[in-house]
């Protein structure tokens, strides 16, 4: 799509902070934000007045100072509309009293679920106001579900039962592709769980006996620590027993909590010391005592005590989906429910018309005071739970990333045995997926490795038993992680200057860095290259399974050339692997990379794809994650960034790159790229100038060339003249094995290796920083050499994996009508353009992004009509989407069937782990109906 203006009438897409983001914050706000957990406030005072102690007052003052750094654009008279529309329920074209009364926080919940929900069982629709469009519709709630977890919206609504899920803007279509089939092929297992699944999994970590105060840690943690964190966690888990207790022994006569409590603590059962740890915890959640919340051991060995099953689940996690449901929720155990969220739903339902009668009982003015702050301080907690790993808006790049879905690692422990199971049933939302590829990381040791892929099968055995004769495709991609330094510097939010104290330094001060520049973290791949080699050696059928290899995470923390020599190695190892008898006829590995997601100038993003293209992938057939780098408008980047400040050695390599596609110097010949008039003269001049810098001599464009790609050669044929290596000690010798007749200029090429990898000064004047402005030259570069790009994967026939969401927070695209799909696969062909970009739709990491995969499918349906396409067309563009996933899927029909090919690779996988014949377990045979 071209970057013309849109046509008169059309929705502009927006620049800065969209009107749906500040719309969400200020509407969660009483509920969700840390100044609400600090004041506990329970009432909303439209006078702002000290009729409620003036918490209402100093709640928006603290509202409006975090806006005010992002709402640009947004005078303080908009903000308060939209303050007074969802926190008080001021309705547009209302009249309002002059002395509006205090709103409860039952009543703002409620009205905020009648604003975006219509009250119907089962599957509800979104509510359309007279004045709002069905984009802007779905967009206020998309942000909202950003910024609050939908079920608890959903738990408020007034009707009776109350509705489970929002039905996606365009059901019938979504039905038709569906009935197509449809593919997952980018789905993280680590996040591949909703939030009310992780809340689950968190009531039943948080009685595990293994818990430390250490297992949760990193930077923006909601309490300041982790340790701080948990406790808080603990003391919900507490308190919120305590209200199930209260909430399930007063259906019939209902009597204040304040009594209630005095006949609990009657009970012989609760000891003084239980009276006062509990009265401790009430008082710390409830009255803001943070400063006098109970030790850590205290609270867990309390709430472990509550929880029915907590010891239990602590040695023998949950198998299915179901017993999940069943078992982690101290409520759902309690009232043996398995209905999916069935114990959160049961108590805010009961919460709520238990305040109901309080707030509306013509003796009960104030209602029960000490219930409704400790209920609201437990919703609370967990709305803050959610913000803290779903993925906030406005924090772009990977770094942000990676912080969230830290977040996550201690408290997903209970869904390990039913993660596949999990996996399928998120991403398809009720709907039957036609297979579901899921990426995990690799491990050191081949029998870790076999253990987790036994696990994942036994789990998908539980899906193909709900599918019955319906079999679903299943593959596991194992991806290499990078990461800037062992000591998690960059994660902890503690990073030293530059690329300092990093993988990247040749010899930090701590250390002499055998093999110089990125050894260390090339020796721990190589221990985990090895283990997958090894396992699919021994047991070759794995590669039903195992369909590809991929590289993620930190995107900007390790450069493409480090990881080409562990690409070709599994590869060729995989190869070997699948032409073996053992392998029963398995195909062979497939190979993907998240590239071009996180970049500092764009240029940067596009080498990088074009690294992965060249020297990773190799051959035709393998996939792109995200590469939005390929489908970002130049000029609309260009205006929006206005200057980039980067690393010299960075700038240099880009520079480096953009002449060798100008002078076609050792690339593919069908990729051309027109230079712009003058272009690679100057791109020249700033190689020289940069190199002087870096190298203490200015290097000719033509030399920096030939490193540039021998770098990306090293270890592999016919570059280095021993078979392929990835022994400890190759990277060590890499240069020594080089081919002479294979490198021009070998041996200065050989000497400014040498200096990149192992010369501390050389990395440390690369460190210096430089400012690019982003004028027209600049500007014009970006666009010749995005659309040589583009050709190239277009006739390299790659298909780029596209995940909306993600794309969305991490690109900070602030609407999906800025998003680089509509201009890499456009619904229309626009005359001018390069040839479309083939692309399949993944929803990569549905808890740290809120989504699912169909709801991807129906964000890319509003975004295509918003940007003015016909609704036939947008339903074409979305069928070649999903065929394209279809015809570019790595997983494959298990064959004879899937439920006899799964009971042998599990006994081969199991006989390679040497698991005794009475500790084995069976798939269940699959029920074909």
């Amino acid at each position: 799509m071209n970057s013309n203006p849109s046509p008169p009438g059309m929705p502009l897409t927006p620049r800065r902070a969209p009107a749906a983001y500040v719309r969400a914050e200020i509407a969660s706000f009483p509920l969700a934000s840390m100044q609400a957990f600090r004041t506990a406030m329970m009432v909303l005072n439209p006078s702002l007045d000290g009729r409620t102690g003036g918490q209402t007052q100093q709640l928006w003052i603290e509202c409006e100072e975090q806006l005010s750094q992002l709402a640009a654009g947004w005078s303080i008279d908009r903000l308060i509309m939209a303050r007074d529309l969802f926190w008080f329920g001021f309705q547009p074209k209302t009249r309002q009293s002059e002395d509006p009364p205090p709103v409860t926080l039952r009543r703002y919940l409620r009205n905020l679920s009648r604003l975006y929900l219509e009250p119907t069982p089962g599957v509800t629709r979104l509510r359309h106001s007279d004045d709002s469009n069905a984009f802007d519709t779905s967009s206020h709630y998309r942000w909202l579900t950003f910024a609050f977890p939908e079920d608890l919206l959903l738990a408020a609504s007034p009707c009776d039962p109350p509705p489970t899920e929002v039905a996606p803007g365009s059901k019938l279509l979504l039905q038709h592709l569906t009935d197509r089939g449809v593919v997952d092929i980018h789905h993280h297992l680590g996040a591949g769980m909703d939030f009310p699944l992780l809340w689950a999994s968190m009531l039943a970590r948080l009685a595990d006996p293994s818990l430390t105060p250490t297992d949760l840690s990193g930077p923006g943690l909601p309490m300041g620590s982790g340790d701080l964190t948990l406790r808080c966690l603990l003391a919900t888990a507490v308190v919120r027993c305590v209200l199930f207790e209260f909430l399930l022994q007063n259906g019939g006569s209902p009597v204040p909590f304040k009594e209630f409590l005095k006949a609990l603590f009657a009970s012989p059962s609760w000891t003084p010391n239980r009276r006062r740890l509990l009265l401790q915890t009430m008082a710390a959640l409830g009255q803001r005592r943070r400063d006098e919340m109970p030790d850590f051991y205290q609270l867990r060995d309390l709430y472990l005590d509550l929880h029915p099953l907590g010891s239990e689940l602590a040695t023998s996690p949950p198998g299915t989906l179901n017993a999940l449901w069943r078992k982690c929720d101290p409520i759902a155990v309690r009232l043996g429910l398995s209905i999916p969220n069935g114990g959160e739903r049961w108590l805010v339902r009961h919460a709520l018309r238990y305040l109901d009668f309080r707030e509306m009982a013509p003796t009960s003015a104030q209602g029960d005071l000490i219930f409704s702050l400790l209920f609201w301080q437990v919703q609370r907690m967990r709305c803050i739970s959610y913000r803290m790993v779903v993925q906030r808006p406005l924090t772009a790049g990977l770094q942000w990333f990676v912080r969230f879905y830290d977040r996550l690692g201690w408290a997903r422990t209970p869904l390990r045995a039913a993660r596949a199971e999990i996996s399928y049933v998120v991403a398809g939302r009720g709907q039957r997926l036609s297979g579901l590829e899921v990426r995990i990381s690799s491990t050191s040791t081949s029998f870790k490795l076999a253990e987790e892929l036994r696990d994942l099968t036994r789990s998908w055995c539980a899906v193909q038993q709900k599918n019955g004769a319906s079999e679903a495709e299943f593959a596991v991609i194992i991806h290499l992680l990078k990461e800037r330094d062992r000591q998690r510097r960059w994660a902890e939010g503690k990073p030293p200057a530059g690329a300092r104290r990093t993988h990247a330094e040749p010899h930090p001060h701590y250390q002499f860095r055998f093999g110089g520049r990125y050894s260390e973290f090339y020796f721990h791949q190589v221990e985990k290259a090895q283990a997958m080699a090894e396992l699919l050696r021994a047991v070759p059928q794995a590669l039903w399974l195992v369909r590809g290899l991929d590289v993620a995470s930190d995107e900007l923390g390790v450069p493409t050339w480090v990881l080409v020599p562990l690409y070709r190695y599994v590869e060729r190892q995989a190869a070997m692997a699948s032409v073996s008898p053992k392998s029963l006829g398995a195909p062979t590995l497939r190979l993907t990379a998240h590239v071009g997601e996180d970049f500092r100038h764009l240029m940067e993003g596009m080498r990088r794809i074009y690294e992965c293209i060249h020297y990773l992938l190799a051959g035709a057939g393998g996939r792109l994650g995200h590469a939005t780098a390929l489908g970002i408008d130049p000029r609309l980047w260009a205006e929006s960034t206005g200057s980039v400040m980067m690393l010299a050695e960075e700038r240099l390599w880009d520079l480096v790159f953009e002449w060798r596609l100008y002078s076609r110097y050792r690339v593919d010949p069908h990729l051309q790229v027109e230079a712009p008039p003058g272009r690679p003269q100057h791109v020249e001049n700033l190689i020289r100038q940069l190199s002087e810098g870096i190298f203490r001599r200015a290097q000719e464009p033509q030399v920096l060339a030939e490193v540039h790609h021998v770098l990306h050669q090293l270890q592999c044929p016919p570059f280095s003249r021993e078979p392929e290596d990835v022994s400890l000690d190759a990277f060590l010798r890499s240069l020594t094995t080089l081919d002479p007749n294979q490198v021009h200029n070998y041996r200065r090429v050989c000497h400014l290796i040498h200096a990149h990898r192992e010369d501390e000064a050389v990395f440390l004047r690369g460190q210096e920083l430089v400012d690019i402005t982003l004028e027209h030259s600049e500007v014009a570069a970006l666009q010749a050499v995005q659309d040589g790009l583009r050709r190239q994967v277009s006739l390299r026939g790659l298909v780029v994996e596209v995940n909306p969401s993600s794309n969305l927070l991490i690109g900070d695209m602030l609407d999906l009508r800025n998003h680089p799909i509509l201009r890499l696969f456009p619904p229309e062909r626009v005359d001018g353009e390069p040839p479309p970009v083939p692309i399949a739709l993944g929803s990569d990491d549905p808890l740290t992004f809120s989504t699912w995969l169909l709801r991807e499918y129906s964000l890319l349906h509003e975004a295509g009509i918003m940007a003015g396409f016909s609704e036939r067309v947008v339903h074409s563009w979305l069928e070649a989407i999903q065929k394209t996933g279809m015809d570019a899927r790595f997983s494959v029909p298990w064959k004879p069937s899937a439920d006899v090919q799964a009971e042998r690779l599990v006994d081969a996988l199991e006989d390679y782990l040497q698991v005794p014949d009475i500790n084995r377990t069976r798939c269940p045979k699959l029920i074909h109906h």
